[in-house]
């Protein structure tokens, strides 16, 4: 079993690491899968392992040649392997657009609202952004965040959840959640101000939140001198319900709800954990990644991603991570600033990413890619 390089070589590797849930199937029976987008059939001679993918010799030797799958690790095939019927399916994001600044900012939190909007939080200036649901991503509303007594600094917005079809909520570095509501007029309304930390005996800060809308709850996670880290459970009015302190090992900077309402994800510099709602024990945890995470999405698939920021890359500082408890942690793509939030339309399919210092705010398309399907529902033997 040997390994190609991206200059074509081969050299010796470790065997082949194949899907699993397949029958055994020798390697004769392996079509080239970018041989046949093309409408072509061609044996595969090779296996990509990241992308679980047979190529032909020619198509193996362009796959390891491009920029952004020369790591990818494409291997000799010499022996009866076990592939999948099907191969996929694999999620993909396609860049579709962005939103340009007039001056690099730092837009710490997004969120989709039910009928594609996008409201994000302008940390450098204090305002809440909205933008349009169409292709075009005009700006439509936006708030300067009201100082809470004259003589005090403006508060700084940080991460946002939609609660309603037309309500948004977000956190500050005051300690506080602001409850907001978008008018008619496409003027943002500040509805109520809850204070989640009580800075009179107590000095705080509120991190990530979000919205499950089977309980009408919303989830802040905040950190507290006296109180260390811990979640708020709040109603949609405001009012606390619980605190969560003890099931927590570290500061969770962002949280997100899972698609079966059930679980709820957060993520902290060092890994991604997965808690029950319910008890709040940890039923999951991601700390393979070799980068500092950061935000974290959920598809309408049950896929789970992060974005991370990479500690040794310098050209693409920032990557996007698909979690999976069976194949481990895969790099979907690479981004060339330094991320902060991720957020996602299940409407549209439409992907969100937010910048630390930029003057953009990415648009991806996310699609389900299922290889073999030319060939009919099930992998067929090859024929000359």
């Amino acid at each position: 079993m040997t390994e190609m390089c991206s200059s074509g070589s081969a050299r010796s590797s470790k065997s082949v690491v194949l899907p699993d849930g397949g029958s055994d199937v020798t390697y004769t029976h392996v079509h080239c899968i970018a041989c046949q987008r093309i409408g072509k059939k061609n044996k595969g001679e090779y296996y990509c392992r990241d992308c679980r993918i047979g190529l032909c010799t020619q198509c193996a030797y362009e796959h390891t040649d491009n920029v952004r799958m020369n790591k990818h690790s494409v291997s000799v095939i010499r022996q009866p392997v076990q592939v999948s019927h099907n191969q996929g399916p694999f999620p993909e994001l396609t860049e579709i657009g962005t939103i340009k600044f007039d001056v690099a900012k730092c837009i710490r939190g997004s969120t989709f609202l039910s009928n594609g909007e996008l409201a994000v939080t302008d940390f450098t200036e204090s305002k809440i952004l909205l933008y349009s649901a169409d292709y075009r991503r005009t700006l439509i509303g936006k708030l300067l965040v009201p100082r809470q007594k004259a003589w005090e600094e403006r508060p700084k917005p940080l991460s946002i959840t939609g609660t309603g079809d037309k309500q948004l909520a977000f956190t500050t570095n005051t300690g506080c959640v602001y409850m907001l509501k978008v008018c008619s007029s496409m003027i943002l309304k500040i509805e109520r101000v809850v204070p989640v930390i009580n800075f009179d005996s107590n000095y705080g800060e509120c991190f990530g939140i979000a919205f499950n809308s089977s309980e009408e709850k919303l989830y802040v996670s905040c950190f507290a001198d006296n109180e260390g880290s811990f979640i708020k459970v709040l109603d949609v009015d405001g009012s606390p319900c619980r605190d969560v302190t003890a099931k927590l090992t570290d500061l969770p900077t962002y949280l997100k709800i899972g698609l079966d309402k059930t679980k709820i994800y957060t993520a902290n510099s060092d890994a991604v954990q997965v808690y029950r709602i319910q008890d709040f024990e940890k039923v999951e945890e991601y700390s393979a990644l070799e980068a500092q995470t950061k935000d974290i999405l959920t598809d309408k698939w049950g896929y789970l991603y992060t974005i991370a920021i990479e500690r040794r890359l310098l050209n693409h500082p920032g990557s996007i991570y698909r979690l999976d408890t069976k194949t481990g942690v895969t790099k979907v793509t690479s981004l060339i600033y330094r991320p902060t939030s991720v957020a996602y339309c299940p409407k549209s399919d439409d992907v969100a990413v937010t910048f630390e210092e930029s003057r953009y705010i990415f648009f991806y398309k996310l699609k389900l890619r299922t290889f073999q399907k030319p060939f009919g529902n099930d992998l067929k033997p090859y024929k000359k």
